[in-house]
């Protein structure tokens, strides 16, 4: 499916992005964006520079690979899997995580919402947490 051009920038600067594209935010987000993952709420493109960099300040690798969108008028979400590798998470071993992202946008995004699962991402390789968040999925199966 034809996604339309800014969409396909978008998805082509998060599949390059590392730190040294991070001068390129501007290029996709606006001045006043809001960012919201699992774990923060950001307001406005300044802090969420500061939080890219800190971010890939304390990360071996990380890199995202879209596989779906669903575009309509000015907002799109973006099914993604993440794949990413921190010194002090599973042993530096390259974790994958599922998520999708809902954005808005006019000339750019102002809007930016990540949905994943943080087992998934960080409790399930921590080395106490990890082994009781598996107990209880795997409780929660049967």
């Amino acid at each position: 499916m034809k996604h339309s051009n800014f969409v396909t920038t978008f998805i082509s600067l998060y599949g390059e992005l590392d730190r040294s594209t991070l001068h390129r935010l501007p290029e996709i987000y606006s001045n006043d964006i809001q960012f919201i993952d699992a774990v923060h709420q950001i307001d406005g493109l300044p802090m969420l520079t500061e939080y890219f960099e800190h971010l890939y300040e304390n990360i071996l690798n990380c890199q995202f690979h879209i596989h779906h969108v669903i575009e309509n008028g000015g907002e799109a979400s973006l099914f993604w899997t993440m794949e990413y590798s921190h010194p002090k998470i599973g042993k530096g071993k390259c974790i994958s995580v599922d998520g999708t992202s809902h954005i808005k946008f006019n000339e750019r995004v102002y809007y930016h919402r990540d949905y994943l699962d943080m087992g998934q991402m960080l409790y399930e390789h921590l080395p106490v947490l990890g082994s009781a968040v598996k107990l209880i999925k795997k409780r929660m199966q049967s």
